[in-house]
């Protein structure tokens, strides 16, 4: 059985990149581009993981949504990483503690199943990128 990412991210190269990683290691992925839609998936859906850009546009920002997901008792078990341009201290001031963290704009497959290993989304062996 196949298992649900959602990326939230309003970038289209960004997107593409981590879809593409998220179907390689053999996820499924629902993209989302407003932070009402990260939460509404994340009751609907249960995701697996949600990766998120903290500074997501709308009504509702990135960072409002991961510290919702933190306070709701059904979504707070998922893992949630953020995908940012911002340092550790400010993203940690601004939305609270995160499962993982990917760093803008230099993200490189290997950094992306570094964050869902140590966020315990994947088991241990992943494809690689030339699998």
């Amino acid at each position: 059985m196949k298992r649900l990412c959602v990326i939230a991210e309003a970038n289209p190269f960004i997107i593409r990149l981590l879809q593409r990683f998220a179907e390689k290691i053999g996820l499924d992925v629902l993209l989302v581009q407003v932070g009402q839609d990260v939460l509404d998936l994340a009751h609907q859906k249960k995701p697996a993981v949600i990766v998120i850009d903290p500074e997501l546009p709308g009504k509702m920002r990135g960072w409002e949504v991961i510290r919702l997901l933190r306070e709701d008792v059904e979504a707070c078990q998922i893992p949630v990483i953020a995908c940012t341009w911002m340092d550790e201290g400010a993203l940690r001031e601004m939305a609270g503690e995160v499962n993982g963290r990917l760093q803008k704009p230099d993200m490189h497959y290997m950094d992306f199943v570094n964050a869902l290993m140590k966020a315990g989304v994947l088991p241990g062996q992943i494809p690689s990128m030339n699998d």
